[in-house]
Formats: C-alpha cells, sequence, structure tokens
C-alpha cells in the first residue's frame, strides 16, 4: 500500500491530478479511463465545483470493476426493490385511512416510507451477505469498500486497487494503491 496527499490549496480551483499512463491496479499499459469526479463542495459562478478523477485501467481491471459493481450496487437494488414492495403493501393495508384532505393519502405515505426504510436495510444487508462470500473470488478490495449506502454520504472514491478520500474539511486528497510502484510513480507526477 503507498499513500499520497495532494494539497488542496483552492477548493474553487481544485489542483489537475495526473496518473501514470498505466493501470493503476496491476500497472499494465492502459485500455481505458474511468472518468470520476468528486465534489469539492463549494460552487463557483453558480455552479459546483468537481474535481476531475481520471483513473487509467487495463481492460481485464476494468472488466473486474464492471463485475464489482454487479456485486454490490446491483444486488442493493435489486433486493432493497422487492423487499420495499413486500414492505409496502401490508404497511399501506394496516395504515388508517384519514379523514381530512390532508390525511386521505396517509395509508400511501406511510406504506412508501416503510418500504423505503426496510428496501434500504434489507438491500444494505444482502450487499454485505454477498461482499463477505465472494471476497474469494474479487480479493480484499470488494471488503474494503463501504457498503453502497454509506458511499451514497462518504466523499471518496473507491476503485479497483485505488482508493481516494478527502482530509478534514477538504484540505487535502489523499490517495492510496495497492499496487507500490504505480503509487510512487503518481507521487512523482504530482509532486
Amino acid at each position: 500500500m503507498h499513500t499520497v496527499e495532494i494539497p488542496i490549496k483552492d477548493a474553487k480551483n481544485p489542483p489537475k491530478i495526473n496518473f501514470p499512463d498505466r493501470c493503476v491496479n496491476c500497472g499494465k499499459p492502459k485500455h481505458t479511463v474511468m472518468p470520476l469526479q468528486l465534489n469539492m463542495g463549494v460552487e463557483k459562478r453558480g455552479q459546483g465545483v468537481l474535481m476531475d478523477f481520471p483513473v487509467p485501467l487495463c481492460a481485464e481491471c476494468e472488466k473486474k470493476e464492471r463485475r464489482i459493481t454487479y456485486v454490490t450496487l446491483v444486488p442493493f437494488l435489486i433486493a432493497g426493490f422487492i423487499l420495499g414492495v413486500i414492505a409496502f403493501i401490508p404497511a399501506m393495508l394496516i395504515a388508517p385511512a384519514g379523514t381530512t384532505q390532508q390525511t386521505l393519502n396517509f395509508p400511501f405515505v406511510f406504506g412508501g416510507f416503510v418500504g423505503m426504510v426496510v428496501g434500504v436495510i434489507g438491500g444494505t444487508i444482502v450487499e454485505f451477505i454477498l461482499k463477505l462470500l465472494l471476497a474469494p473470488a474479487y480479493g480484499q478490495l470488494l471488503l474494503k469498500r463501504p457498503l453502497t449506502i454509506l458511499s451514497l454520504f462518504n466523499d471518496s472514491e473507491d476503485v479497483i486497487g485505488l482508493s481516494a478520500k478527502f482530509t478534514e474539511k477538504k484540505r487535502s486528497l489523499k490517495v492510496t494503491f495497492e499496487n507500490d510502484d504505480v503509487g510512487k510513480e503518481f507521487g512523482r507526477l504530482n509532486s
């Protein structure tokens, strides 16, 4: 593991990040660039400021990265939707109907709320179990990634072989590489 910290002097003008011209995971020649962006949390001329994060990957690692999505995001969404619908119906049926114009649709609102909560919790549990079961096939990177629901509220990006997150108050970006050689080269390019 090799970690590089890139200082951010002005959040409205984030630094340009340069990656080596090879895969961040295995070091093979790059096949594609995965265009990621990190939200700086400020606005410039009414637009949110984003830090471009062009991560190079070889063809094999790109396929692995896409398959990891099938193990995390897709099960979370599908299981969450199915469990949410299953919870919505009984919750809607047992909720008391309102007697005023404002409360007539209360059963649908209550059922929707219960369905959403059950869907998020159920989808997260299914994703967690699948991550544990498939970790031997996908490696430790799968276990290190945050659960989908947590990654929605996290200022970080995780790609195969690389993890990037802001430090406190977004004063710098901490980039951690699993491949030490690529991490050292990245450090030289961004010093």
